[in-house]
């Protein structure tokens, strides 16, 4: 009798199985359901290999935003998506499956407390903000709170890592390949037009930076053109280092790829990130390539003069100073459709070559002027208003603004610290592989320090993940500095 009901069972059992797996087959799943789908199918895999979870967050991150545009074909757009917590998601398991190796490695790293212990303050203090003195509604800042608190957690996951440089260089490659398939993406979106969730997706969002007189700046897959710009920059910084590690059957890839990302970056027509490659060449070729810190700060000086002296004597010879604006038209001239390039090129390389001629740049200035005022206020320059209270397109502006001076200065004091001890592991990094991973590290904060003057892009990924990652690694090199014989063997042992 037991057997039959036994049989009984299994077979109602198995249809209600096959039924739940025929309609999931068939049904295009719910956000909610594909990200908890994603969490079962990482979960173990990441339990066991932990360097698994990092590649998926380097790997999936970036297209989570074209997943998300693709939901519109079906579906209005929710107050608050599911998928915008995916890489969270894939960082949360990371940090379960590392909790015993945090406290294996603890004592390992006391000679890098210092750095632990302010991201450690920082991370604490942003959080802290967002239920104390927050002058916007708790709800809000908790959402606004995944662009600050959830990213630097990363920093410590890579400290652990920094010994597998076969997987951190793989994980630059990736870089490389996912910027230039967005740049491809990206070109598609300017010659053959936007997808029909894409242009559903226009309806629906809140920011106009992304049309200029009535054109839509081409953003690839990721979620912003800001955030393509950004992650074609980190692209060209991770082209840089597999130069110089010497894999030859890369280079040809690499010399094919670098004009199309350039004429990617140039497209997106974000200024800064303009800017931030012109850094990234100088930075890169006549800042730290030099080593002691006495010959980088006079060659930074002499470049510098000798940018003020050209553009005297051009302006002299009556050329009218160094015309960026021709520069940029003549890079993007290549392009058949011409009146993009002058529209969203050409034209918009005033707030470059003549910056307080330019209205969007003034505009800035009126609001960070306003902010300066504001915080004259004691209350406001002690405190400011909260995190993710007022964004003031600048991430030093707004660290004023949301957390007063003591948040401005804490952020200024993290990214010189690092770039300081980047400087310092070119020098001294444990064999040429890592010294050219510390350069290429402190190039991206160095060029992440100067385009933030006008954007928060450690703010929104790329740059948060990457920002926060790699700064770990540079910290995990320096934990090891003086043990080349610990450096034969990873932090983490993972498979081979």
């Amino acid at each position: 009798m037991n057997r039959k009901i036994s049989a009984v069972l299994a077979v109602i059992g198995i249809l209600l199985a096959g039924h739940f797996l025929a309609y999931k087959m068939f049904a295009i799943p719910s956000q909610i359901e594909l990200v908890g789908l994603l969490g079962l199918a990482l979960f173990l895999p990441v339990l066991r290999f932990p360097i698994v979870g990092i590649y998926a967050v380097f790997l999936v991150s970036p297209f989570v935003p074209y997943i998300r545009r693709l939901y519109y074909l079906v579906a209005d757009r929710p107050e608050l998506d599911p998928l915008i917590v995916t890489s969270e998601l894939i960082l949360g398991i990371i940090l379960i499956s590392l909790y015993f190796e945090f406290k294996e490695q603890r004592d390992r790293l006391k000679n890098v407390r210092l750095y632990t212990g302010i991201i450690i303050f920082y991370f604490i203090f942003v959080t802290l903000r967002v239920f104390v003195f927050n002058f916007i509604p708790r709800a809000e800042s908790i959402a606004r709170y995944k662009f600050y608190g959830p990213p630097v957690l990363i920093f410590f996951i890579g400290i652990l890592f920094a010994g597998q440089l076969k997987h951190l260089k793989a994980i630059w490659g990736i870089t490389i390949a996912g910027g230039t398939l967005a740049a491809l993406y990206g070109f598609k979106q300017l010659y053959l037009g936007y997808s029909a969730s894409e242009r559903i997706w226009f309806t629906s969002i809140r920011f106009t930076t992304l049309f200029i007189e009535g054109i839509v700046r081409p953003f690839s897959f990721l979620k912003a053109p800001v955030a393509f710009a950004d992650y074609i920059q980190l692209a060209l910084i991770a082209i840089l280092m597999w130069w110089q590690w010497g894999a030859k059957t890369s280079k040809i890839f690499i010399i094919a790829a670098t004009p199309l990302l350039i004429n990617a970056i140039l497209i997106t027509s974000v200024r800064s990130s303009w800017i931030g490659v012109m850094a990234t060449a100088a930075f890169w070729f006549f800042f730290v390539n030099i080593r002691g810190a006495r010959k980088r700060i006079a060659v930074l000086v002499t470049v510098c003069l000798a940018y003020v002296a050209l553009d005297w004597l051009s302006g002299m010879l009556g050329s009218g100073g160094l015309d960026i604006g021709s520069t940029m038209s003549m890079m993007g001239g290549q392009f058949q459709k011409q009146e993009y390039m002058e529209l969203l090129v050409a034209n918009r390389t005033s707030a470059i070559s003549n910056p307080f001629e330019e209205y969007s740049f003034m505009s800035r200035i009126t609001l960070w002027r306003e902010i300066l005022m504001l915080s004259s206020d004691p209350i406001m320059a002690l405190m400011g208003r909260g995190t993710g209270a007022f964004k003031a397109d600048s991430l030093y502006f707004t660290y004023l603004a949301e957390f007063g001076y003591p948040g401005l200065f804490l952020m200024i004091f993290i990214l010189v610290l690092f770039i300081l001890k980047g400087l310092e592991m070119i020098d001294h990094a444990p064999g040429r592989e890592y010294a050219v991973l510390a350069k290429g590290i402190t190039v991206m904060n160095l060029v992440f320090a100067l385009v933030s003057i006008t954007g928060t892009h450690i703010h929104n990924f790329p740059g948060d993940y990457y920002f926060w990652f790699w700064n770990g690694v540079l910290i995990g090199i320096a934990a090891f500095v003086g043990k080349p014989g610990e450096y034969q063997q990873a932090l983490v042992q993972q498979p081979s």
